[in-house]
């Protein structure tokens, strides 16, 4: 079942590297240089800890991610996390530099930041970061300036800090092509922007269920590529009863179905795994694949 109603898009071209959207999903592995990650996966950066996730990344690619993804700042709820904190600048700048400065020129993809800040963004764009992930929706009256000016791609994840009241498609629709809007106004151009409805960011678990089964839609209406971000996250645990480390088969089923809904991105933890999943649902769902012979 090919996805032969799919709005076709441009390519996107990051130095050598062509991400053709349509033709293949593409996995980010996520590299969290935080102590409280909600997926317990976090690695904080003291000189001793640099190696561990450069070594993490690395592995990443190996295993098959197309971009890997720094970050120093957990996105965690506060209102499943009363312990969450948010992180200053400069303390999230440390934790995140010395790991895309150790990264640059290792890497044979590219390296995008995972923040809210635009201060953030550009300390690592300077040291090799090539992708904006800014996962407040441009929260920060600077960082529309700042992907201008530094031209990199920008992903803009949806979050609505109140909640939603009303329909939760329609609502995410409309404050992306607001964010959307900002960014052409300072000259950045379609081409440079990818959209993440932002599972589980402000949003019950049916609303994220809901947003899962409507990616097509998302992505024909607002004309742009669709990055998803459901691993581990707590939607899936309401499903499945699951914890944060048992939620490997419940995020492998929603990678499944955004790539049949027409993601063009999978942002993981466990590359490894999801990427054969990606493989698989892409040559069912695309007809991308070669296909060899197997007889084990």
């Amino acid at each position: 079942m090919p996805l032969n109603s799919q709005q076709p898009l441009p390519p996107l071209a990051i130095d050598d590297i062509k991400f053709v959207w349509g033709e293949r999903t593409f996995v980010m592995g996520i590299v969290n240089a935080t102590p409280d990650s909600f997926s317990g996966d976090g690695i904080l950066p003291s000189t001793g800890d640099i190696q561990a996730a450069v070594d993490q990344a690395l592995r990443m690619e190996d295993e098959g991610a197309d971009i890997i993804d720094v970050g120093g700042e957990s996105t965690r709820p506060a209102s499943l996390y009363p312990d969450a904190k948010p992180v200053d600048s400069d303390d999230e700048i440390r934790r995140v530099v010395p790991i895309i400065e150790a990264l640059a020129g290792r890497l044979d993809v590219p390296i995008s930041i995972d923040t809210r800040k635009a201060s953030v963004v550009v300390a690592a764009v300077d040291v090799g970061a090539a992708i904006a992930n800014d996962v407040s929706m441009l929260r920060d009256p600077e960082m529309a300036g700042v992907v201008a000016s530094t031209r990199v791609p920008v992903i803009v994840s949806h979050i609505r800090p109140g909640g939603h009241k009303g329909d939760v498609f329609d609502e995410v629709v409309s404050d992306l092509e607001g964010a959307i809007d900002q960014l052409i106004a300072v000259r950045v151009g379609r081409s440079k922007i990818i959209v993440d409805p932002g599972l589980g960011f402000a949003k019950t678990a049916e609303q994220s269920l809901e947003l899962m089964r409507n990616i097509f839609q998302l992505r024909n209406e607002l004309g742009l590529p669709v990055l998803v971000g459901s691993s581990r996250k707590s939607f899936i645990g309401s499903v499945t009863g699951e914890p944060v480390e048992d939620r490997l088969f419940g995020t492998a089923a929603t990678i499944a179905l955004a790539i049949q809904g027409g993601a063009d991105i999978v942002r993981v933890h466990d590359v490894k795994q999801m990427a054969s999943v990606v493989k698989m649902s892409d040559a069912i769902v695309r007809g991308s694949a070669e296909v060899g012979t197997n007889d084990a």
